[in-house]
C-alpha cells in the first residue's frame, strides 16, 4: 500500500499499542504525536485486523480489479459497515474507497486499475473543436476526473487538464486551434473594446465560472450526504 506520510511505521504502531493496552484514547494518544483522533482510529482499525503489515509500504502502486471495487461498495450498500471499517477491512486508503462510493453513486463506470502511467504518457493526437468541448463538459460533470477523461477519450492527460482549465477561465473560444502563419495581432484588448462588446465577454466569464462553482457545491453537498449515512 503506497501511503504518503510523516508517521513511520514505527510510531503508527506504538500508537496503536498505546491504546489497547489502554494508556489512552483516540484523541489523547493522536495530540501526543500531533494529528486528530480520527486518524489515529483509522490506523487501529487497521492494525487490529492486519497487524504490522497494515503499515508497510511500497513503491509501486496497488492494482484494484472492478469486481473488487464493484463488491466492496456492495458491501457499503447494506449499510452494516462504514467506509472507514472498509478501507480498514480491505487495508486501502480511505479516500480511495470513499473515490469509489462516490462514482458508483454519480453514475461512473468503475473498472479495472493497473498503475501503469499510460494515461499521463500517451501521445497527444489531433482533437477537434467539438470533441475538446465534449471532453470538457463530460469531465466538469464527473467530479474533475481528469485521468477517466483522458483513457475515455484516448488523449493526453496533460491536454484534459489544460483544456479544462482554459475552459473554466476564459469559456469555450479559447479551445478552438490557433491557425499557424505570419504571426497576427495580439487579442484585443479589452480596453479598446465597445461597452457592449466587453459586457458580452465578462458576462461569458461569469457564466462559465458560476456554472463551475455550482458544481463543486453540489460535489460537497453528495460528499456530506454520503458521510453522514
Amino acid at each position: 500500500m503506497v501511503e504518503k506520510t510523516r508517521y513511520s511505521k514505527e510510531l503508527k504502531i506504538q500508537a496503536c499499542e498505546d491504546y489497547k493496552s489502554g494508556k489512552g484514547s483516540f484523541k489523547s494518544i493522536g495530540k501526543s504525536i500531533g494529528c486528530n483522533g480520527q486518524t489515529v482510529r483509522k490506523w487501529y482499525l487497521r492494525y487490529k485486523i492486519h497487524g504490522s503489515k497494515a503499515f508497510e509500504t511500497s513503491n509501486k502502486k496497488r492494482s484494484y480489479s472492478k469486481e473488487l471495487k464493484l463488491s466492496i461498495v456492495e458491501e457499503y450498500n447494506t449499510g452494516k459497515i462504514s467506509i472507514v471499517a472498509l478501507a480498514a477491512k480491505y487495508n486501502i486508503g480511505y479516500s480511495i474507497v470513499r473515490n469509489w462510493i462516490e462514482k458508483y453513486y454519480n453514475g461512473i463506470e468503475l473498472k479495472d486499475y493497473k498503475p501503469k502511467g499510460e494515461i499521463y504518457k500517451m501521445k497527444s493526437r489531433k482533437v477537434p473543436f467539438e470533441e475538446r468541448i465534449e471532453i470538457v463538459k463530460w469531465v466538469i460533470e464527473n467530479d474533475m476526473n481528469y485521468k477517466e477523461a483522458a483513457c475515455k477519450f484516448a488523449t493526453n492527460y496533460a491536454n484534459v487538464y489544460k483544456w479544462t482549465r482554459a475552459y473554466i477561465m476564459n469559456g469555450a473560444e479559447v479551445l478552438k486551434d490557433r491557425k499557424r502563419g505570419p504571426r497576427k495581432k495580439k487579442d484585443v484588448d479589452l480596453n479598446t473594446l465597445s461597452e457592449v462588446e466587453r459586457l458580452k465577454i465578462e458576462l461569458e466569464r461569469e457564466r462559465e465560472l458560476r456554472k463551475f462553482r455550482e458544481f463543486q457545491l453540489e460535489v460537497l453537498k453528495k460528499k456530506e450526504e454520503y458521510e453522514n449515512r
